[in-house]
């Protein structure tokens, strides 16, 4: 009777199992961590690139409506170079900054997180994040 409760105490046949059971959730919540930073990173700096170049097409204008109309057209054109953006989800405000001194544009971009990774990540830790925004200045 004492043979098979020694050999049960002392068999260790399923002890990687146990241990892989008891790390992979820690495991699987860094991996989906890296995911959700890494998708948010790469949709922040593409924003902001995006709305540094708006800027920087604007200047190719001579009239302050010509500059907007280019800005605004580059960031509806833009959906080739910024793979990372869904072309639906970004909200352009083009400001042109002519009373101030210098004069000047701002193109600010906002973008609807929905349907995204981060978004999820956001629910799960509690932490809401459902738009991004990003915005440059250009002075002539």
């Amino acid at each position: 009777m004492k043979r098979p409760i020694r050999t049960f105490i002392t068999d260790e046949t399923g002890a990687t199992a146990v241990e892989f059971v008891l790390v992979l959730p820690i495991l699987l919540s860094m991996v989906f961590g890296i995911i959700c930073f890494g998708q948010y990173f790469a949709i922040a700096n593409s924003l902001q690139q995006l709305a540094a170049e708006a800027a920087r097409s604007s200047a190719m204008g001579i009239s302050t409506a010509e500059r907007q109309t280019l800005a605004a057209s580059f960031i509806t054109n833009a959906g080739a170079r910024f793979t990372f953006l869904g072309p639906d989800k970004v909200v352009p405000t083009i400001t042109m900054l002519s009373e101030t001194e210098p004069h000047g544009i701002q193109v600010s971009l906002s973008y609807d997180l929905q349907g995204s990774a981060v978004e999820l990540a956001g629910g799960f830790i509690g932490f809401e994040v459902s738009t991004l925004t990003r915005s440059s200045y250009l002075a002539y």
